[in-house]
């Protein structure tokens, strides 16, 4: 009895060689700034296989292709989207029957591999760190797909006698991993052995070792640049000579004086570009940004940022207003902002300040997205502690669901 014919294992050395070389596992431009923590991991599972050795020409029919099989793994963590696996299988056994004898026999199947799991997307998303994602911690569910190659191996149960035109086999797979935070992950993946082998299980596997803790930047206290010593200032010169006494000048004619010019009235008292008579806050700091009446632009409530209900998603109404706020910062680059943002109190007072306290970070992530530094931004939280509205009405919850922006030295 022959098994099916095999792709020669070049093929996968070439799918290495090329994965490993391609710029997809360079430093990537979504947030992750080069720490990723190269883990290696164990693992086992157990499942189901199905099994169909190839029995044209001979004496064996096949009456069972299904048996329970397990795995057991070690992994390493080569990069964000790529691990490297080495795998031992035990597919169990296909039954076989001779025609003749009506003898069963069966047919044992065991592969140790080598493959590339290469992580397709993943929906992991921590408020709390901006620096690792969900790729980087192996963190939430990611699908994966799995190529490689490995040595198959089969023993006889009964009188029943075997060939195989190659031992090597590729194998290629798809499944679905949950992995939380402190390294221990669990699997649902199908993968198939060439022609005549597939297997479908569940596995659990732990990755040893882990992102440092102190390497994790909080999201709500942002990373100040650490700015050079100032350079030692040298000591002042000495001050120059006294100018010689000026010569004696004859007395001169004594000239009427010219009566002074009357004291002009400026008509933009406090140079804002609006002028008194339309002025309604006179008296604001120079170089603070203003709207048509004079007054500061970012000192309240901006009106249409909103979000998604119960979360900390921007409509796209508030990214419009946002956009404006963005161009208004950069026309005033010295302007610092504080972003604070509110809720109604409606539902735990824990829970309406986390809210609160991921939609004041939603902000000041879009605006750092659209350029501005976030050496200009503050993020506050309030929750439910500052109404500004009656909250026992529809139309005061709506208002007290506000951000605010204030205008920071």
């Amino acid at each position: 009895m022959k098994m099916n014919s095999l792709v020669p294992a070049l093929a996968i050395s070439t799918f290495v060689a090329t994965v490993a070389s391609s710029p997809v596992y360079s430093q990537s431009s979504d947030g992750w700034d080069g720490k990723f923590p190269k883990r290696f991991y164990l693992g086992a599972g157990g499942g189901n296989s199905r099994l169909e050795p190839a029995t044209g020409g001979t004496l064996f029919g096949v009456t069972d292709t299904s048996d329970r099989g397990g795995l057991a793994f070690a992994g390493f963590d080569f990069s964000r989207r790529l691990s490297f696996e080495l795998q031992f299988a035990d597919l169990g056994s296909a039954s076989l029957q001779n025609t003749d004898t009506q003898e069963q026999v069966g047919i044992d199947y065991s592969e140790i591999s080598i493959s590339g799991l290469y992580y397709l997307w993943n929906d992991y998303a921590d408020d709390d760190y901006l620096d690792y994602d969900g790729l980087d911690l192996r963190a939430g569910f990611s699908f994966f797909a799995r190529v490689g190659a490995g040595q198959m191996e089969n023993e006889s149960v009964g009188n029943v006698s075997y060939t195989r035109e190659n031992d090597i086999q590729i194998l290629a797979g798809l499944g679905i991993e949950y992995g939380l935070r402190n390294g221990l992950a669990g699997r649902l993946e199908h993968v198939r052995y060439d022609t005549d082998a597939e297997y479908t299980g569940v596995a659990v596997l732990y990755r040893f070792g882990g992102v440092d803790e102190e390497d994790l930047a909080p999201a709500d206290e942002p990373q100040l640049p650490v700015l050079p010593a100032p350079a030692p200032i040298s000591p002042l010169p000495p001050p120059p000579p006294p100018p010689p006494a000026p010569e004696v000048i004859p007395e001169l004619p004594e000239i009427p004086a010219i009566p002074e010019a009357p004291e002009l009235v400026s008509n933009d008292i406090d140079a804002d570009g609006v002028l008194n008579d339309l002025d309604l806050c006179p008296e604001t700091i120079a170089g603070t940004p203003v709207n048509s009446d004079g007054c500061e632009m970012f000192n309240g409530v901006i009106e249409g940022i909103n979000f998604l209900t119960g979360s900390d998603t921007l409509t796209e109404v508030a990214r419009v207003t946002l956009d404006d706020v963005v161009q208004t910062l950069r026309e005033f680059p010295d302007v610092k902002l504080s972003v604070q943002a509110h809720t109604d109190d409606q539902g735990e007072e824990v829970n309406n300040l986390e809210l609160s306290r991921r939609r004041a970070l939603s902000v000041v992530r879009y605006l750092i997205a659209q350029g501005i530094s976030i050496d200009r931004l503050q993020a506050r939280a309030y929750g439910e502690s500052r109404p500004i509205a009656d909250n026992t009405t529809q139309e005061g919850r709506l208002i007290n669901r506000r951000v605010e922006f204030r205008t920071v030295q």
